[in-house]
């Protein structure tokens, strides 16, 4: 287990009340907060130029790709992260964000934590560019990046829920089946609020890929850091 940058936790068998204050936590959210208010602020007209402008348009990365606009296009791969549909979608976003983002950041440290949040936010990007590389609906949100950060949260404190498994004749540990219900969890939650807020999954406009993207992400990148310490969040 590496230490933080914030200093070192408490070691084994040692439980602090609390994580130590997650900096990097809040500054995400103060951010994403202050870009909504923003755009509430510039008002309607306002609010569609600049996801039209900064969000993730698949087709325009197939652009960048093939030489019709500027690499500087790729850009919107990271500002999507930062831009959300309304209030209610920031709401639940941050919400999920604060509570898992405070664990994950007392393992990975301030600059960790940024890293695995912008890491999931591009890997998911990418995932729903691949799946739809011609759409030209903007991809907004944080949730690829969320979905990395609570990834890296089942992997370094969610213990065992099941015994391993055998699939396809490979060995599958009862901690990576306790994660991927973690990812059933997520994403069938992002999908019922599409349906409950949108009026179904096509009107939704659920960038599923995201979600799936930055969630292996954090799985991936938990490695590095290895498991938490005990807690009972």
């Amino acid at each position: 287990m590496s230490s933080s940058d914030d200093g070192d936790w408490l070691g084994a068998g040692m439980k602090p009340f609390k994580p130590p204050s997650p900096m990097a936590t809040n500054g995400l959210i103060l951010l994403c907060v202050a870009v909504q208010g923003a755009l509430l602020i510039g008002g309607s007209g306002f609010d569609s130029a600049i996801i039209a402008r900064y969000g993730l348009v698949p087709a325009r990365i197939s652009a960048v790709l093939a030489g019709v606009e500027p690499a500087g296009s790729l850009g919107i791969g990271v500002t999507h992260m930062f831009l959300h549909s309304g209030l209610l979608h920031l709401g639940l976003n941050m919400l999920f964000l604060a509570w898992v983002g405070r664990y994950v950041e007392w393992v990975t440290g301030r600059i960790g934590l940024i890293g695995l949040f912008l890491a999931g936010g591009l890997v998911g990007g990418a995932a729903q560019w691949f799946a739809d590389p011609a759409s030209m609906s903007p991809v907004i949100g944080a949730s690829g990046a969320i979905a990395a950060v609570f990834g890296a949260y089942a992997m370094m404190f969610a213990r065992s829920r099941a015994g391993g498994r055998r699939v396809l004749g490979i060995a599958v540990p009862g901690e990576l089946l306790t994660a991927l219900w973690y990812a059933a969890s997520w994403i069938g939650l992002q999908l019922l609020m599409g349906v409950a807020f949108s009026g179904g999954l096509l009107g939704g406009g659920i960038a599923i890929w995201t979600h799936i993207g930055g969630f292996l992400t954090g799985l991936i990148l938990a490695r590095f850091w290895g498991r938490g310490p005990e807690i009972l969040p």
